[in-house]
């Protein structure tokens, strides 16, 4: 998609950026943001808009961070399968040949 420039408004500030994204998709991701601020706001009664900002950042970047830590480390029964079908490959390689 080519680059295009949208307006968009978080915390009563405006601004312009340059996206190759969609109009639908970042408005998506924009009410994600706005939604994850009033989140913040509302269990720790930050009433600053700037540190509820900030707090919601932290809050998107540890799960992002989490999410990409369980896809990178596989789940204990499958690297069992894996170790489990290395360790067949490697006895048939080692198995003498009888013909």
């Amino acid at each position: 998609m080519a680059i295009q420039t949208m307006r968009i408004d978080v915390l009563g500030t405006s601004f312009t950026i340059q996206t190759d994204e969609s109009r639908e998709y970042m408005d998506e991701v924009i009410a994600s943001l706005q939604g994850r601020i009033e989140t913040v706001r509302r269990e720790t009664r930050v009433a600053d808009p700037l540190k509820a900002a900030i707090l919601a950042g932290v809050y998107l970047v540890d799960e992002l961070m989490r999410e990409r830590g369980k896809a990178a480390v596989p789940e204990s029964a499958e690297m069992e399968r894996i170790a489990r079908s290395l360790i067949a490959r490697i006895d048939e390689g080692l198995e003498p040949d009888i013909s």
